[in-house]
């Protein structure tokens, strides 16, 4: 029985661990950030991939006004790092919204965004990482019944 227990323990302990260092990867921990896509078109400049509540509460009220499309955005600068030079990799951008813009009179308006600094996401960490909490899943509730049952039966 104290075998099952430290199994659990060690479980949590790094489900902790994996929480707190891979929390880019895992949208609810990603406030204060928004997880972007580059277009290469005659549109926005980035299409969000996740943070639109994010993009939505940081939007000043000023432009709360207007009927915003907060799926795609323009941004002040463009990342070109390597062989990426249009940015249509993933990028994990921080920054403020200071306006709103559109491509043409009969397109809605987007936010625009003053970003403060890029990074990219790495698809394979984001693979790893949710395979992993998936596997985590898995056995954590198995150990924890298997912990449940030999209380009961000791009992």
């Amino acid at each position: 029985m104290s075998k099952l227990k430290n199994q659990i323990t060690i479980c949590t302990f790094l489900l902790a661990i994996q929480l707190f260092m891979f929390s880019d990867y895992i949208s609810i921990f990603s406030w204060g950030q928004i997880k972007v896509k580059g277009l290469a078109c005659t549109c926005p400049d980035e299409k969000v991939i996740s943070g639109i509540q994010y993009l939505k509460s940081i939007t000043p009220d000023s432009l709360k006004l207007y009927e915003m499309d907060y799926s795609e955005i323009f941004v002040s600068e463009r990342p070109s790092a390597g062989i990426d030079y249009m940015g249509v990799n993933e990028y994990i951008i921080k920054g403020e919204v200071i306006g709103k813009k559109r491509v043409s009179n009969y397109d809605p308006w987007n936010p625009y965004v003053k970003v403060t600094s890029w990074r990219e996401t790495i698809s394979l960490k984001w693979l790893g990482v949710h395979f992993m909490f998936l596997i985590q899943l898995i056995i954590y509730p198995i150990l924890v019944l298997r912990s449940y049952k030999s209380n009961k039966k000791s009992a």
